[in-house]
């Protein structure tokens, strides 16, 4: 059996967690975030739009190298080495097998989409996928033991490192290639450091106890992360094919835009939630609770980012990005709803997969993979990537709302719940917005000569705002938003 650290009790994991991914990842997202506004002031849209593509692949192509092995191992207790040695070497084998394809592909691809420096992007940033094969156990062996800490680590480590290499490659004149050497030296650095982490080294002896099992539950969860991929990439896919690099270039920034609040805290989220709900799997009543509580304060933070976002779109991508990047501002403000929603929506999977209801998940992520692109190209052909973003938007809405209802379901739980839950976060965000909005129209909220300045007052008062109605109306969010903070200012110890 492969030797497991001494287990705290699982408020002291997830307390810990929390205080380590709030300061790693807070200054690695630090980094990150001020390295992207400097380089992007530097490159065109035109560099954006070549990534995103070659990126869209390379995401699908890791899916496919992980074939739901990093899932299994997080659900499955009990495995001895000769379980984790062969999922290293299919994974490693499958990244291998999937660079080879894209490498192959890639003048294809480009011939496809019309843009030719794909043919040479492409192979170069596909040597990632044996890369990041090599880290998958490894990594999810942290996961399993919610040892955050250490992945936190790793993600600080590789961003100290990869940012200043970006900047000086973008100074430098080296166009997209910035972001691929930047994307290859993360990915190297953070899976060799996770790998140093991990109590485990690969061998050659295979085939152990619970592998049929673990391979079992993998191509099933496989089916539905497969989906997902191609789903989370089909948007891309449809409004490069339609518009171009340039067009696809400022919606992918203004759709990391749009993620960023969203993003960092649901993959937070989702780090915490998987294993938390494969801990809690029996206990229903327990899962109830942890998943009401993580509803709660992810919407609090995800929802009025989101809606500020939308607010004061054009003022952020002045400031941040500059004039070049202002054609993004309209799909930016329509993307910060779908994103809102999609920040909350992350707690949903592990509770399916935690009650095995993979097979529903494939379901629902065909019908995603079908209707979302559908909408998006007819969208895209009607106008361009805003009208891509009007049309996928209430298509994603519908499909969420089934998920929720079956989550729910699972937790033996129903939308009036939930939305008693979540009702002062919803009440604070549109107060927030009435607020920011009649501001926004009068002598103090009006245009400036300074985007910076404008952006200042709008974000002093919709914080002020949401925080004070939320004060009336949700203290019990409020308290657990204090208690998570003293979480991240002081290192929980065991009880």
């Amino acid at each position: 059996m492969v030797p497991e650290p001494i287990v705290l009790p699982l408020r002291t994991r997830v307390a810990s967690s929390i205080f380590w991914l709030a300061w790693s990842r807070g200054v690695a997202q630090l980094l990150s975030f001020a390295t992207t506004v400097l380089v992007a002031r530097i490159l065109v849209p035109a560099d954006y739009g070549v990534m995103a593509l070659a990126s869209m692949f390379i995401a699908t192509a890791g899916v496919l190298a992980d074939m739901g092995l990093s899932g299994a191992i997080v659900q499955f207790r009990d495995l001895d080495k000769r379980d984790l040695d062969t999922c290293f070497w299919i994974t490693v084998s499958l990244g291998i097998i999937a660079y080879v394809v894209l490498a192959l592909g890639a003048s294809v691809i480009a011939d496809w989409f019309a843009v030719p420096r794909l043919a040479d992007v492409l192979p170069v940033l596909a040597l990632g996928l044996p890369l990041n094969a090599c880290s998958v156990v490894s990594g999810s062996l942290l996961r399993k033991r919610l040892a955050l800490d250490r992945i936190s680590q790793a993600e600080i480590i590789a961003a100290v490192v990869t940012l200043p290499v970006m900047l000086c490659c973008a100074i430098a004149g080296l166009g997209v290639w910035t972001l691929v050497i930047g994307s290859l030296l993360s990915w190297v650095v953070r899976g060799a450091t996770m790998f140093a982490f991990a109590p485990w080294l690969p061998g050659l002896r295979l085939g152990g106890g619970r592998t049929k099992e673990m391979l079992d539950f993998s191509l099933t969860t496989f089916g539905a992360s497969i989906l997902w991929a191609f789903r989370e990439q089909a948007d891309l896919a449809a409004i490069g094919k339609v518009t171009g690099q340039v067009t696809v270039g400022l919606y992918s920034m203004a759709k990391d835009l749009a993620s960023l609040p969203a993003a960092k805290i649901s993959s937070v989220v989702f780090m915490l939630s998987a294993p938390v709900m494969a801990e809690l799997q029996t206990d229903v009543t327990a899962m109830r609770r942890a998943f009401f509580r993580g509803a709660r304060l992810t919407s609090a933070i995800t929802l009025p980012a989101s809606a500020g976002m939308a607010l004061a779109a054009d003022d952020i991508v002045a400031v941040l990005l500059g004039p070049k990047w202002l054609p993004a501002v309209p799909v930016l403000r329509l993307l910060c709803l779908y994103a809102g929603v999609r920040g909350v929506e992350v707690l949903l999977p592990p509770v399916l997969v935690a009650r095995r209801r993979q097979r529903f998940l494939f379901w629902y992520y065909l019908a995603m993979f079908l209707a979302v692109p559908s909408a998006a190209a007819l969208g895209a052909v009607w106008g361009g990537a805003p009208g891509a973003v009007v049309l996928l938007t209430p298509v994603y809405f519908g499909l969420t709302g089934i998920l929720t209802r079956e989550a729910l379901a699972e937790l033996k739980a129903s939308f009036s719940e939930l939305w008693s839950e979540i009702w002062p976060i919803l009440t604070a965000t549109g107060t927030m917005t009435a607020v920011v909005l009649l501001l926004r129209g009068s002598t103090f909220g009006g245009p400036t000569e300074s985007p910076l300045i404008g952006l200042i007052l709008i974000s002093i008062s919709g914080a002020a705002t949401y925080l004070g109605t939320l004060f009336a109306l949700g203290r019990t969010v409020i308290g657990e938003g204090v208690e998570v903070v003293g979480w991240i200012f002081r290192r929980p110890r065991a009880d």
